[in-house]
């Protein structure tokens, strides 16, 4: 009788596991997917570590241009001690005492180098008691004033000589400093627009693999409900056809007369209640189908939020 017939019921729901996943409202919500959580973490962790290497890169790039301006530095106070160095052996070997305009009024010998008392019979420093005229016995004033003239301009020529030389070596080493300053600003500003683009390039190809990895997901998803949908079908169909689990009068029928029937085969059913029991079953795979759009509607749901939660721990 009805009472006797199974009861059919989908492989999936009677899977508890499947039916405690769907009945929580958490898990039905958000989701987990540890394979790719795992992924993530995975990606950030070599994220990391490629940015690390870069950041040594650069900082082993910045300690050689630093290495390299210190060098610079060095040799360059090399060159100004050598260059103070040789001013002052000049001056020592070239300019001493003896060559300075005041040397006549300080040299120690100087009584030695003075005039003689007379020079000629004519000289009016002799007087007419010492034979000598004392008015004046310096008869080379004009030479030497000329000479001693001479000399200051040769002094002032060579310390302007001096001074301009100095001069243009300092600005030969302030060009020099500010081209190494620009060389080292054109190098860092260079290993900064790669770093941006490599992040950037890194960053598209993140994005790109997830992007791929939903629209896989999806696809999996999609494929597993239409396999799911077509067993149900296929389930149904079977049922229906199959005479003995429909229970078919037709089984019943004698083949001595049309009007008697095998009691021993005999449902007892008229085409009224197997008819009914078909509309029933096909009302519930109506409410299976409905049960499963709206599994598939919470599965997008939870997807959606997922894509939310990645995009916020990318950012």
């Amino acid at each position: 009788g009805l009472a006797e017939m199974p009861r059919f019921t989908s492989g999936n729901n009677a899977d508890p596991q499947r039916l405690e996943r769907i009945l929580d409202a958490k898990q039905r919500l958000i989701g987990v997917d540890v394979d790719a959580l795992n992924a993530q973490v995975e990606e950030k962790r070599r994220r990391q570590e490629e940015e690390k290497a870069h950041e040594q890169q650069y900082a082993e790039a910045l300690a050689s241009h630093v290495a390299t301006m210190t060098m610079g530095q060095l040799d360059a106070a090399a060159l100004r001690k050598e260059w103070d160095r040789s001013v002052q052996d000049f001056r020592s070997t070239n300019q001493g005492k003896a060559t300075t305009r005041e040397w006549d009024l300080n040299r120690p010998d100087a009584k030695r180098y003075d005039s003689p008392a007379r020079l000629n019979d004519d000289d009016p420093r002799c007087g007419p008691a010492s034979l000598q005229m004392f008015e004046g016995e310096d008869l080379t004033i004009g030479e030497r004033t000329a000479a001693q003239t001479e000399q200051s301009k040769a002094w002032r020529d060579e310390q302007l000589a001096i001074k301009a030389a100095q001069k243009q070596q300092e600005e030969q080493e302030k060009q020099q400093t500010a081209e190494n300053i620009k060389t080292l600003d054109y190098l860092q500003r260079s290993m900064m627009g790669q770093e941006a683009a490599a992040r950037a390039e890194l960053n598209r190809q993140i994005a790109a693999a997830n992007k791929e990895l939903q629209e896989l997901q999806i696809l999996k998803q999609n494929t597993e409900r239409q396999d799911e949908l077509h067993a149900k079908l296929a389930e149904l169909q079977a049922t229906a056809s199959n005479p003995w689990l429909n229970e078919d009068p037709q089984q019943a029928a004698s083949s001595m007369s049309p009007a008697r029937v095998r009691k021993d085969h005999w449902k007892g059913m008229s085409q009224a209640q197997p008819d009914a029991i078909v509309q029933q079953q096909l009302e519930q795979v109506e409410a299976r189908r409905a049960a499963a759009a709206a599994v598939a509607a919470d599965e997008a749901a939870a997807a959606a939020a997922q894509r939310n939660i990645q995009k916020a721990l990318m950012l």
